[in-house]
Order: structure tokens, then sequence, then C-alpha cells
């Protein structure tokens, strides 16, 4: 009879603990009806670096508290020589064109937040890579001294995994807006350079020299394509930095 007692009274409060824990929202209230996808638009590259950038966002929900997601799509940088072209004539780039990939697995706050994922305050880890290669030609102006073209050219690759903190407001069950507003994360940088060119001038010309200033100020790396003189080079560099992760996305939830 104990026993039979000691049963009942385990199933009693295991019973209870599930409803409660169940209360507090760990469990989905209707797996069926739950909307657990997210898709969307990323705006950050498309506003800070160039309007043709157009990043696709998905995210899945995987528990009340929980979810994955990623982003994928196009990736162009600025000219990388602006603000010289009262030196330099920059032609229309070749071969212009770069893609982005990145996933994060997000915690969002159960006790901060009043609603489930993907509703509200989250932190997570995430890791990204972004491609981005293009050519230029390049004529110098304003100097009968200095006949001839350059033409520059790069590889860039960044590789980064960090962490973020962020949130996202769920407008009327539908309308997602997801703003990652930290993301310190630890990036190696992958560039390989080439520069050649037919310049027919001294090489001490000071005006030459400064338009080598002007490159090597604005474009990393670029002075060590450029040595003892050369217009001609090539070389591959690699390296680690710190870099930061802003996310400004607007969805649809399904």
């Amino acid at each position: 009879m104990k026993k039979i007692a000691l049963v009942l009274l385990i199933a009693f409060l295991s019973g209870v603990n599930i409803q409660l824990f169940a209360q507090k929202g760990f469990e989905f209230p209707d797996t069926v009806k739950y909307r657990k996808n997210v898709i969307r638009w990323n705006l950050a590259p498309f506003l800070i670096w160039s309007k043709k950038n157009i990043n696709i966002g998905y995210e899945r929900v995987l528990k009340p508290y929980r979810s994955f997601s990623i982003n994928a799509g196009y990736f162009e940088l600025p000219s990388l020589t602006k603000g010289i072209f009262d030196s330099l004539n920059i032609q229309h780039s070749r071969k212009k064109w770069g893609f982005t990939v990145s996933g994060d697995y997000r915690f969002y706050f159960n006790k901060r937040n009043k609603r489930m994922a993907p509703d509200g305050l989250y932190w997570g880890a995430y890791g990204s890579f972004h491609h981005y290669q293009f050519q230029n030609d390049i004529v110098i102006l304003n100097s009968p001294e200095i006949q001839g073209a350059l033409n520059f050219g790069a590889n860039l690759n960044i590789f980064s995994a960090g962490v973020e903190l962020g949130y996202q407001f769920i407008i009327k069950e539908r309308l997602s807006i997801d703003l990652v507003f930290m993301g310190p994360s630890l990036s190696m940088y992958m560039t390989k350079m080439t520069l050649g060119g037919n310049i027919d001038a001294d090489k001490e010309n000071e005006y030459l020299q400064a338009i080598y200033n002007i490159l090597s100020g604005t474009i990393p790396g670029f002075d060590e394509l450029v040595e003892g003189g050369s217009v001609s080079s090539s070389g591959v560099k690699s390296s680690f930095g710190f870099g930061l992760r802003y996310l400004i996305q607007i969805g649809y939830r399904f």
C-alpha cells in the first residue's frame, strides 16, 4: 500500500512539475500553429556599403527560447580609392563582385522576455565569411610629365567569429524587426593584391610619389606592392584583428 501511495505521489508531483514547466513557457503552446520561421532582408550592407548589396536571412526557432539563423547574399564594397579624383581618373571596375555567408545560434532570455522566441532580447554565437574582388584601371591626370596608367586589383577574404547581443521585435505576430547592436569578433583577413602598369616617368618624380602615398594611405597593404619605385608587383597578406557586427533586418514571420 505504501509503495502504491509513493508511486501516486511521484506521479502527481511529476504532473505538477510538467504543468509548471509548461506554464513558464518552456514548451510551445501549439506546435502546429506556432510560427517558428522568419525570412528577412538585411539592410545593413545595403545602407552602409553599396546599394547593390542584397542579403537575405532565415531564422528557425528550435526551442521556445533558442533558434538558429543563416544569411547569404551579394556583397560589394565602395571604391577604395575614393577621395583622390583630383589626381587620378578611376575607370569603371572590372570583375567587381563578392558574396557573404553567415550564421548564428541564438539564446533568448526567458526571464527577461514576456514572449518566446523569436521575440525579445537575445545573445548568440556567430560566424561569417566575406569574399570580395575587383580590378581598377587608374589613369594619372594633371601631370604632363607622366604618361601611362596603372592597374590595381585585389581579392579580399574575411573570416570572423564572435558573440552578439540583439533584440527582435515581433509586431502583430507577423512583422519582424531584428537589431544586432553589439557583436565583437575575432577576424582573419586574407588579401591578395596585384599592381601593374606602364608608367613612363622618373621613379623619383614628386607627383608620382604623392599619388603612391595617397594610395598607400587609402588601401591597406598597398605600400607592400610598391618597393623601390616598382609599379609591377603582387602580394598576399594575412592578419588577425578585431571586428564588429551590426545588423538591421526586416522580415516576415510565418
